[in-house]
């Protein structure tokens, strides 16, 4: 019986796992640091990167639903790469960006759709001939 965590087919709940613990002690540093709520502020980006947590989470949790979550997180960090296109220093009024987001967001984006992608592949195994 398979864990969930092995071959091809886990690199979307290896995602949900990576980019959940990134995100999640980014957050929680930034918290602890004294954030900021103002408009824009880190402590909004600290809500933002909790609640993509609280997604991830759902992967790891549920093998079944790591695709679907690394999915939606890629996409949100998608939507924010071309948003940073057009307003550079903040998303939404909220949430400011930095150099470091121009770098991680489309990286995230990007790891997502790979991981999704590269869990997709089923192995064939032999082919049979009859």
């Amino acid at each position: 019986m398979r864990s969930g965590w092995t071959g091809a087919g886990s690199a979307p709940r290896w995602y949900c796992m990576a980019v959940a613990l990134f995100l999640g002690v980014r957050a929680t540093s930034t918290l602890v640091a004294g954030a900021s709520f103002a408009l824009p502020g880190d402590g909004w980006r600290s809500v933002w990167q909790l609640a993509m947590v609280g997604v991830l989470a759902a992967g790891i949790a549920y093998p079944r639903a790591a695709p679907a979550a690394a999915l939606t997180v890629g996409l949100v960090y998608a939507v924010a790469t071309v948003l940073e296109a057009f307003h550079g220093t903040d998303l939404l009024g909220a949430v400011p960006v930095d150099l470091r987001d121009r770098v991680v967001h489309p990286l995230l984006a990007g790891l997502a759709l790979a991981c999704v992608l590269l869990g997709r592949r089923r192995s064939a195994g032999p082919l049979s001939s009859t």
